[in-house]
């Protein structure tokens, strides 16, 4: 994944990171599993893979979008999960998935 196709695909990444080199190594790096990661509903009870995979890839992002973490902690934070793909490139995706992922996503009752 390029990373002007990560930044298409989601977004919610801030325009201040699309130029930043580790950005466009994080794409390329993580492009797998960024294929399949999707937002959660508000409304999600039980989250697949695809949920964990944006809120540990993405949801950084998406917090500092906010305001509510800062340019050096989430460049740290995509740093940390590059080194940790880089250390265990077999085993990265399992690391983002708690024992209990659903297979499917389930929304409480009332949502679609």
């Amino acid at each position: 994944m390029t990373v002007q196709e990560l930044c298409t695909r989601f977004p919610e990444i801030p325009p201040d990171l699309h130029a930043e080199p580790l950005l466009a190594r994080f794409a390329e790096t993580c492009g797998d599993l960024l294929q399949i990661a999707h937002k959660p509903s508000a409304c999600s009870t039980e989250h697949d893979a695809g949920n964990h995979f944006y809120l540990k890839l993405i949801g950084p992002m998406d917090i500092y979008r906010y305001g509510l973490s800062t340019r050096h902690k989430v460049l740290t934070q995509i740093q940390d999960l590059l080194d940790q793909h880089q250390a265990d490139p077999n085993g990265f995706a399992a690391s983002l998935l708690p024992a209990d992922t659903a297979g499917k996503e389930i929304k409480g009752p009332g949502c679609e």
